[in-house]
Parts: structure tokens; C-alpha cells; sequence
């Protein structure tokens, strides 16, 4: 569980960072990780196409990948966590490998009102030079996000790089510096970004409140389809399923029994792909 300290930074701040959260198993992980991304992107691993927040992205639930599907839930830190932050039961989002190819702007990772946690931890030294996440605090609250969206909006496109980075440089962000092991958690509304960085390697986890009404389930729906449909494509999705691995295996792991409810009754195990490769 974390400390009081940490879950009200994130409540007020919009993200907390978790020193160390990871640190028992990060090389681990790392390695994992890297194998596998290398592995699925075989062919294409060394192509780096430069297309909003680019890079190789890759579910890992899969008997492919233990020990990133172990922190899903059989694992308690991550569940748990989520649950304490977002203030009751919740059920995760497929874990990703990223390999990040290039700067990412700034923006949310959510427009449609889902209630959400995004565990993110990077398996190099990362500051303000190199890529560490910046993040605006405070910005997760409705009436400081809906300010940030609107300043975007007149600013309006960049007309080239030198504009483009005087947009990034003009929203003051916190850089979080983060080591091997150390995890951020942060509100899928808070704005954030990287700068100065190119390859990247990280992994990711999300998890959503459990919708209590219909409105809160399409959402959560939308939500993790169109995580789906955006980011895990281009590989062999039969060997590197979303949830078909993790599901057969629960026999053997008794707390993914309750989770498995949950995301049964959210309606996400029926969505096109969710127990199959794709």
C-alpha cells in the first residue's frame, strides 16, 4: 500500500513517484521487455517512423512474458495501489512494453471521462536531458485541464520545429527524474510529455475504476478497445496475446479469480480480440 504522503500528492498533484516501487524485479523486467519487444518487431525492430507518440508497443500478458504479467494482479503492489488512488475497486488494462522512439508533446491519455491510473516505469537514468516525463501538476483537476486544452487550442499547430519546441518549453511542467526501478503514477488527465530524448524502453500498466453505471461502462469499453486498436498492432499478435495467456493460466494464480469477475462484469473480456491473439 502507499503512504498517506504519497496518495495525497496524487490526489492534489495528479501524480506521485514511487521511488524504488519496482526495484526487486526492474532488471528482470528490463530484460524481459527488451526480449520480447525485439522479438515481435523482428522484422521492423531497427525502422523508428516518426508519427505522434511513436515507438514499438507490446501487450505482455502472455506466457511469453511472466514476469510482466505477474504484476497485473498476482502481485499485489499495482492493483493495489490503483485501488487506494482511485478509491475503490478497479480492474487493469492489458500491460505494455514500449520501446519510445522520439519526444512525446504534451497531452492526456484520456478525452472521454474514464476514471484511471497509468503506472509507468523506465529501465534507464532519466532527466530533464534525456526524456524524463514532465508532468503539469494539478492539471488532472477539470477546471486546470480544461484551461490547458483551451491554451493549446489558440496556439493552434506548429509551423515547424523551433515553433514546436516554444510551445513545449511555454507549459511549465515537473521533471520527474526517475532510476531503474522507480514507478510514476499518474491520473490518465494529467498532462504530461518528454523532451530531449530518443530511445526509451519502459513498461506500463493502467487501471480503471470499475464502472458503477451504464454511461461509466461505454466508457470504460471505448477506452480499452481503442487502447487496443492503436497501439498493439504490427507484430505476431498470436504469440503476444492481450489477455488469452493470462486468463488460461489463472488456475494457478488465485488472486486473478476476483479480477477476472470484474473485468467479465465491465463487459471488457467480451471486446472483439480480448481472448484471443487478435
Amino acid at each position: 500500500m502507499l503512504t498517506t504522503a504519497q496518495a495525497d500528492h496524487f490526489r492534489t498533484f495528479g501524480f506521485t513517484v514511487l521511488r524504488g516501487y519496482l526495484a526487486d524485479c526492474a532488471a528482470a523486467l528490463r530484460a524481459e521487455a527488451g526480449a520480447a519487444i525485439r522479438d515481435a518487431y523482428a522484422a521492423t525492430y531497427d525502422e523508428r517512423v516518426i508519427d505522434g507518440i511513436s515507438g514499438h508497443y507490446l501487450p505482455m500478458a502472455s506466457r511469453l512474458t511472466p514476469v510482466s504479467a505477474s504484476l497485473v494482479c498476482d502481485d499485489p503492489r499495482l492493483i493495489d495501489a490503483a485501488g487506494q488512488l482511485l478509491g475503490g475497486p478497479v480492474i487493469p488494462e492489458c500491460p505494455e512494453g514500449v520501446l519510445y522512439f522520439f519526444e512525446a508533446g504534451w497531452h492526456t491519455d484520456d478525452g472521454i471521462g474514464v476514471r484511471g491510473v497509468k503506472f509507468a516505469t523506465y529501465f534507464g537514468e532519466l532527466t530533464a536531458g534525456n526524456g524524463a516525463l514532465r508532468l503539469v501538476p494539478g492539471s488532472h483537476h477539470p477546471e486546470q485541464n480544461a484551461r490547458l486544452a483551451a491554451y493549446s487550442c489558440r496556439r493552434g499547430p506548429a509551423r515547424g520545429e523551433a515553433e514546436a519546441a516554444a510551445y513545449q518549453a511555454s507549459i511549465p511542467g515537473y521533471i520527474a527524474d526517475t532510476s531503474p526501478g522507480d514507478v510514476i503514477a499518474f491520473d490518465l488527465h494529467t498532462w504530461h510529455a518528454s523532451t530531449g530524448g530518443r530511445d526509451r524502453l519502459a513498461w506500463t500498466a493502467v487501471y480503471q475504476r470499475c464502472p458503477k453505471t451504464d454511461s461509466e461502462r461505454d466508457r470504460t469499453l471505448r477506452s480499452v478497445h481503442d487502447s487496443f486498436e492503436q497501439a498493439f498492432r504490427g507484430f505476431d499478435t498470436g504469440r503476444y496475446p492481450i489477455w488469452r495467456d493470462w486468463l488460461a493460466d489463472a488456475g494457478a494464480h488465485p488472486r486473478r479469480a476476483g479480477v477476472i469477475e470484474r473485468m467479465r462484469h465491465a463487459g471488457v473480456l467480451d471486446l472483439p480480440g480480448a481472448r484471443d491473439g487478435w
